[in-house]
């Protein structure tokens, strides 16, 4: 841990997503960090305790977000037997306590850490007295009255609702993956495809969807994924592909590790009963997603 002798101003908490109500939490502790001239550390489990039903934002992309707040430091915790055995009390005093300087803890109102999640806001609100430690609990964030979650965005992802995963987001949901070397089967279609690799934990909605693709310069190119197991064509298998055929790019595209950014559901992946029919239905997708972008 943190070898710094200097207070800090600590926050707690998977963050998965990085959501708005996250948001709020890291604006705040870096407030608190300026006014009081602490360190600002986000002390975050590198993924959830409970089991679900995929990340928001892998490792990687939760660290870019996180940094992006220009805390002090970021430390991820990995969920272990001997992490989740740890007691409440262990916990705040050996890490928050005596390694970290805590002055400051700023967690969501559902912060829970230690032993059988014994470490809530009631908790600390009981313990932080003792060794003279402010806390500060931060507020539900709400988006049209429903309170923003981790769960509460996993449940829109998988149901395709990427413009309210994107308000609760407080940006546009987005993930990165490795271009690699498909079936070419689009090229024959007409409408060519970069096929995109990524991470299998990394929780992504199923369907048809307007999207943006950015490469490491930053340039951004309008597309329409493709994410399913493309069903009208005769494939020995049908694991799940992830295809972008770009609509303003021409050439030969070369970047590796693009960043895709979800804007529209378009509609659910089909079998279509020809070949004839599945261009016409991607042809739709394209018009579609012109029209959004205003191409």
């Amino acid at each position: 841990m943190s070898k710094n002798l200097k207070q800090s101003v600590i926050t707690i908490g998977t963050f998965d997503g990085v959501h708005k109500g996250h948001q709020a939490i890291l604006n705040k502790v870096v407030d608190v960090a300026k006014e009081d001239n602490l360190k600002s550390i986000v002390l975050s489990f590198e993924n959830p305790v409970k089991q679900v039903s995929g990340l928001i934002t892998t490792t990687e992309e939760k660290i870019n977000l996180l940094a992006s707040f220009c805390v002090d430091e970021i430390l991820l915790l990995p969920v272990t037997k001997k992490m989740l055995s740890t007691t409440a009390e262990d916990f705040f005093e050996t890490v928050l306590v005596k390694q970290l300087k805590a002055k400051h803890i700023v967690v969501g109102y559902d912060c829970t850490f230690g032993k059988a999640r014994k470490g809530n806001v009631a908790w600390l609100k009981k313990n932080v007295k003792k060794y003279g430690i402010k806390l500060t609990v931060i507020k539900p964030v709400k988006v049209k009255n429903k309170i923003v979650s981790s769960s509460e965005i996993r449940d829109l992802i998988i149901k395709n609702d990427i413009v309210n995963t994107n308000k609760m987001l407080n940006r546009v949901f987005s993930f990165t993956g490795k271009h690699v070397t498909g079936n070419k089967i689009g090229r024959t279609l007409g409408f060519p495809t970069i096929n995109i690799k990524t991470d299998e934990t990394k929780l992504l909605p199923k369907g048809v969807f307007s999207c943006v693709v950015s490469d490491k310069k930053n340039n951004m190119y309008c597309g329409v994924l493709n994410i399913g197991t493309r069903p009208t064509v005769k494939l020995k298998e049908h694991n799940l592909s992830i295809e972008i055929h770009l609509l303003n790019f021409s050439g030969v595209w070369k970047e590796e590790n693009p960043i895709i950014y979800i804007h529209k559901f378009v509609r659910k992946e089909q079998k279509f009963r020809s070949i004839n029919i599945l261009k016409e239905a991607i042809q739709k997708d394209i018009d579609t997603t012109k029209k959004y972008f205003k191409l």
